[in-house]
């Protein structure tokens, strides 16, 4: 197929940037106020990638499937999301690969969106601080259906909007992979990421292609724009 008859779907936390710091920054200050103790960046790394009210519910119990009391958790998210826009965003950044990779793949005609689990407000405040906007054909965010990653939705929507005959999906997480096992789109893995528990080759529908850091899917065969063409070539 010719790249403009591909779509690649990213998504974002953990495998475009590294937002931990200021999510953990803007957790801290919402648990202050609400008399709780404190989460570390690695407790918050390990929290990311099933959205925020997940990620409310995680910092309020100090568990990963805990369930914080509704009033507790209706205020505690007001005061996150306060709390994070408050952020600027300042230590959000890039990781190694992701620009130069969205370069290439807009560079030779690939349809490129964003599928996040993250809200559409503090997504598109990021994409700005991080001039990353441009490269998206389509942005699918946490909020903008009543589901989000895993259920397939959110990337047959992207998909569907690109107007592609074939799609790929990069991510670094187990939710990424379901998702994408689910629609029925091929998956990269990416292994730097800090969304993922366990061997993503593990899962049912292992990826595709497994890569360290987007630097690696750059180098992989040598030429990634040819590999990207054929979905299927690696299945």
């Amino acid at each position: 197929m010719r790249p403009d008859q591909i779509s690649v779907l990213f998504d974002l936390d953990g495998t475009l940037i590294d937002s931990s710091q200021d999510l953990t920054r803007a957790a801290n200050e919402m648990l202050s106020v609400l008399g709780h103790s404190s989460v570390t960046l690695l407790d918050v790394e390990g929290w990311i990638g099933h959205g925020l009210p997940q990620l409310i519910h995680r910092c309020l119990t100090k568990t990963f499937d805990g369930a914080a009391p509704d009033e507790e958790f209706t205020r505690a998210i007001t005061l996150f999301r306060e709390a994070y826009l408050a952020t600027d965003f300042t230590k959000t950044r890039l990781l190694s690969g992701a620009e130069a990779l969205l370069s290439a793949l807009r560079s030779d005609g690939f349809g490129v969106g964003l599928v996040t689990n993250k809200d559409t407000i503090p997504t598109h405040a990021v994409l700005k601080q991080l001039e990353l906007s441009s490269f998206f054909d389509v942005v699918v965010c946490g909020d903008t259906f009543s589901v989000k990653k895993p259920d397939p939705k959110p990337l047959l929507h992207a998909a569907g909007c690109l107007d592609s005959k074939g799609s790929w999906m990069v991510g670094d997480s187990e939710t990424d992979a379901r998702s994408s096992h689910a629609a029925g789109i091929q998956f990269i893995a990416v292994e730097g990421g800090y969304g993922h528990s366990g061997r993503l080759e593990d899962l049912p529908g292992p990826p595709a292609l497994v890569v360290e850091t987007l630097d690696s899917l750059l180098q992989a065969g040598g030429n990634p724009v040819e590999m990207l063409s054929n979905p299927r070539a690696l299945s």
